[in-house]
């Protein structure tokens, strides 16, 4: 269950780092900076600190158990080696989940950034045909993509940076710098930045190509998270050093900043940046849907059409489910409550791992461990504390939507347990169940126990539904039972 499956190892430090950035400098930061500064002012700084702090904690915990658990999954295989049952798989559902907001979250960015020169675009129908344009071309070649990419990202961003401080800050700007305090300011702030840095997680599907995953993933952790941090960090500092407090104004942040520091410049810069940034997060969530999926059938949770060995067409048809799901939540525009429903289920999957990690520690002493997180128990225990904390600060609908959603998988989940067979025995009582209280009330109906004001036309109407239904469901229920009692048969 824990052994390492066999994959060519192939991916070195560089393209280690590259994966790192290339999940993490994605269009997350581009689309929710905005709200992120409305919460904590200019303590965003702050707050993006710390979020990426926490975001090197907990990547250190995914890097012991990626470099021990070397195997395609991710999250899902490391709760299944600790867990198993129900807890892997709502993990492996959640992270799965997680990937389809982010994808949608990156084609609202895209039309975002669409609509901003297109005026009269609509922003959800932009959102939905990019998804699908993008399902479609499955762009390849993805490791010179994705180097172009990250380069572009860093280098577009050093430059505003640099020229912004060469510029000049308006230290005015900076007061008060917490607005609205540590407590609910820069915790706010914290929680919704901390979406920016969850793509990291993307080196953890990595894995099983690596070279030597014990020395490679914990520094591509380290210097994904300390460049992505000091990235995200210096450029919110430049935007709320150069941005007047008092501007209003619909165009984005970065944006505005960029046409501050660089004049048109600048602005075409951001612009640029920001459009590879939503592919680039389009491309990366769309391989782990499509890792996530196959350890989910692999493991028999979804059909083995999905399985591995499947070969490249498993690609494309899990992509087109997602894209699917994708849209379903692009077509909306509600890019601040997409933000948070990622955010919610990102946290909640991080607190899982976090609990994996203790408890494969206590259970399996002597698993092969290439790499131990440092600091350990604490890391992992400031992991879930800090998940726990940043969930009180997600807007309630997002919460009441993710729970939702698990509440669906755990049907699901006890659903497949059951078995078929089970299942079509309790389909039949069921249907047995409806038809037989719906004669009742049929019989108790016509001998005039349960009265009723109608008129002539509508009781007739009332014992024809009634009789449709008996009909239908004993017939249904008597079907299922005669089927279940074949399958047994052949069983047997």
């Amino acid at each position: 269950m824990v052994g390492k499956e066999e994959n060519s190892r192939k991916l070195d430090l560089f393209y280690g780092v590259i994966a790192g950035l290339g999940g993490t400098l994605g269009v997350e930061f581009f689309v929710l900076l905005d709200h992120a500064t409305r919460l904590a002012g200019p303590a965003i700084v702050l707050s993006l600190m710390l979020s990426g702090l926490v975001n090197l904690l907990v990547m250190f915990n995914y890097a012991e158990l990626g470099s021990s658990i070397s195997r395609v999954g991710a999250e899902y295989t490391f709760t299944k080696a600790a867990f198993g049952g129900l807890i892997s798989f709502l993990s492996g559902w959640l992270r799965w989940l997680s990937t389809i907001f982010t994808t949608a979250l990156s084609a609202m960015g895209f039309a975002q950034m669409v609509q901003l020169f297109l005026p009269w675009v609509n922003q959800s129908s932009v959102a939905v045909v990019v998804i699908a344009l993008f399902t479609m071309v499955s762009i390849k070649g993805g490791r010179k993509v994705d180097v172009i990419t990250v380069v572009s990202f860093v280098a577009v961003f050093s430059a505003l940076g640099i020229i912004g401080m060469i510029h000049g800050l308006h230290l005015e700007n900076l007061e008060p710098f917490m607005p609205n305090g540590f407590y609910p300011g820069v915790l706010a702030g914290a929680m919704y930045t901390f979406s920016m840095y969850v793509g990291m997680r993307a080196i953890a599907t990595k894995s099983p190509t690596m070279e030597e995953p014990g020395k490679v993933l914990p520094r591509s952790v380290l210097l994904s998270s300390v460049i992505s941090t000091i990235v995200y960090c210096s450029v919110a500092f430049v935007v709320v050093g150069v941005v007047p407090r008092d501007t209003s104004t619909s165009v984005p942040l970065l944006i505005y900043a960029g046409r501050i520091v660089m004049g048109s410049l600048g602005e075409a810069l951001v612009a640029i940046a920001w459009t590879f940034a939503a592919l680039m997060s389009l491309a990366t969530s769309m391989t782990v849907q499509v890792s996530v999926l196959s350890a989910l059938s692999r493991d028999g949770y979804f059909p083995k059409i999905f399985s591995p060995s499947k070969g490249s067409r498993t690609r494309y048809i899990v992509q087109m489910i997602g894209a699917l799901s994708a849209i379903s939540f692009a077509a909306t525009g509600l890019i601040t409550f997409v933000g948070y429903a990622s955010g919610f289920i990102s946290l909640t999957v991080f607190a899982l791992v976090n609990l994996s990690l203790i408890k494969l520690r206590r259970e399996m002493p002597r698993l092969l461990r290439p790499f131990k997180t440092p600091l350990y128990p604490y890391t992992p225990i400031i992991g879930i504390i800090f998940a726990l904390v940043l969930i009180i600060f997600v807007e309630s609908s997002a919460i009441v939507l993710g729970l939702e959603f698990t509440l669906f998988f755990v049907i699901i989940y006890h659903l497949r347990m059951v078995g078929y067979h089970r299942l079509r025995l309790t389909f039949s009582g069921i249907n047995l169940g409806i038809s037989g209280i719906t004669a009742l009330f049929l019989c108790l109906f016509q001998t005039g126990v349960v009265q009723l004001a109608l008129s002539p036309q509508e009781r007739t109407m009332l014992i024809v539904f009634a009789s449709i239904i008996v009909l239908t469901f004993f017939t249904a229920g008597i079907l299922n039972l005669t089927e279940s009692r074949k399958d047994r048969q052949r069983k047997g």
